[in-house]
């Protein structure tokens, strides 16, 4: 009997846990401006948003039908178009991590998030076992 949680992977778990705790992050959707979440579904959205703790369990759809994570709502995910847009797979991932640091940078161009001063860009792969995730600040901590 498998049970790997499908929804919130532990290797995204703890990969989410590690990369806050090296940026001084305590509490994810009130410190986050912005995030490029690899998202190749629809349905992935709220999943990644309760798997790395922005969203409590069962309210990442909540944060996507209330429209917060829209590029101007109050956790804006994928202002870029995301994976949904484009995805050349083996690219997608450097390119979330792209898109997040030139939302720091204040170089997104017409998907520039007003304000955005700390990022979280997020890829995962291999059926959810591996996961990259960074956060880029425009100040240093």
């Amino acid at each position: 009997m498998c049970r790997r949680d499908a929804v919130r992977p532990q290797a995204g778990v703890d990969c989410a846990h590690d990369v806050y705790r090296q940026a001084g992050i305590t509490d994810p959707k009130a410190q986050i401006d912005v995030a490029e979440l690899y998202v190749p579904f629809s349905w992935y959205e709220p999943m990644w948003l309760e798997g790395h703790d922005i969203a409590p369990p069962g309210g990442g759809w909540k944060m996507v039908d209330d429209g917060e994570t829209e590029i101007e709502g109050a956790f804006p995910v994928n202002p870029s178009g995301g994976v949904l847009s484009s995805n050349p797979i083996g690219a997608s991932g450097m390119l979330r991590m792209a898109e997040a640091a030139n939302q720091v940078r204040g170089q997104a161009g017409e998907h520039q998030v007003d304000g955005a001063r700390v990022s979280l860009g997020q890829a995962y792969g291999g059926n959810a076992q591996y996961f990259a995730m960074a956060i880029f600040s425009s100040t240093r901590s």
